[in-house]
């Protein structure tokens, strides 16, 4: 009776210790495989450069060498869903940074409409990540015209270093492209509005009516004073030239036959 007890007792305490040791190996493992997931965490890669550009291409960025704009469509609707304001352009943001020239074209794909159409004023408001262009219309008697512009544009900063900056700019107390009410303002030239003594705006194949659209469509065009002067200004040389050619014609016949005549006389 007595002896069981002890060989138990032995058996016991090597089944402890085997339990013990295989408990402390499976912690050490377990510790280990922790301070290397610990380790691949800690000396993780950063975010790779596309990744980067993805977010940052969210802002506008300049570009130091211009090119043409995308034209874009945008229309204002009434809560019936009719449209009360049709405009067609395409922008160009122009800055002088550091006495240096520097383009950003808004992108229509990107940029929302927004705005109201009133009975004697009217808002168009462009926005897009990083900027915005407004436009306010205002109808009189028988014609209407832009009476303010506003922009604004907020680009990536042009070095690491560099303090990102805000370009406003605004035009206001003129009465720009007038046009008669009905007709539909259009401009086949290029529109260049000075903003601030550093930021101008360029508007290209500008379209718009802010009143009277007929059935939601843009009125009969109403020329620009640009393409009026391109159109013009051609047919005058040539009348100028066509005149000239009689003057010299003239005046070739007339020496001839006071030639003849003293010829006769002599």
């Amino acid at each position: 009776m007595t002896g069981r007890p002890r060989g138990l007792n032995k058996l016991t305490k090597w089944l402890l210790l085997l339990s013990f040791f295989l408990l402390t190996g499976s912690s050490t493992a377990t510790s280990e495989a922790d301070r290397a997931v610990d380790a691949e965490e800690t000396h993780s890669e950063p975010p790779s450069s596309s990744l980067l550009n993805v977010t940052l291409a969210k802002k506008p960025s300049l570009d130091p060498k211009p090119s043409p704009p995308l034209v874009g469509n945008y229309d204002l609707r009434k809560p019936n869903g009719q449209v009360c304001l049709k405009a067609s352009m395409g922008v160009q943001y122009m800055l002088t940074v550091n006495k240096k020239f520097y383009y950003f074209n808004m992108n229509p794909l990107v940029t929302r409409a927004t705005g109201y159409c009133g009975n004697l004023t009217a808002v168009l408001s462009l926005e897009f990540e990083g900027g915005n262009l407004e436009f306010t219309f205002v109808k009189e008697a028988k014609e209407y015209y832009t009476q303010k512009i506003r922009a604004l544009l907020e680009p990536v900063s042009m070095c690491k270093k560099c303090k990102s900056q805000s370009y406003p700019g605004i035009m206001e107390k003129e009465k720009l492209f007038k046009t008669t009410t009905g007709l539909c303002f259009k401009c086949k030239s290029e529109l260049v509005v000075k903003m601030s003594p550093d930021f101008r705006l360029k508007m290209m194949a500008a379209q718009f009516q802010p009143f009277d659209l007929a059935n939601g469509q843009f009125g009969k065009d109403f020329e620009c004073w640009q393409d009026y002067i391109k159109r013009i200004i051609p047919r005058i040389l040539g009348a100028i030239a066509v005149g000239v050619c009689l003057i010299a014609t003239v005046s070739y016949l007339v020496a001839r036959e006071y030639r003849n005549q003293y010829e006769r006389l002599l």
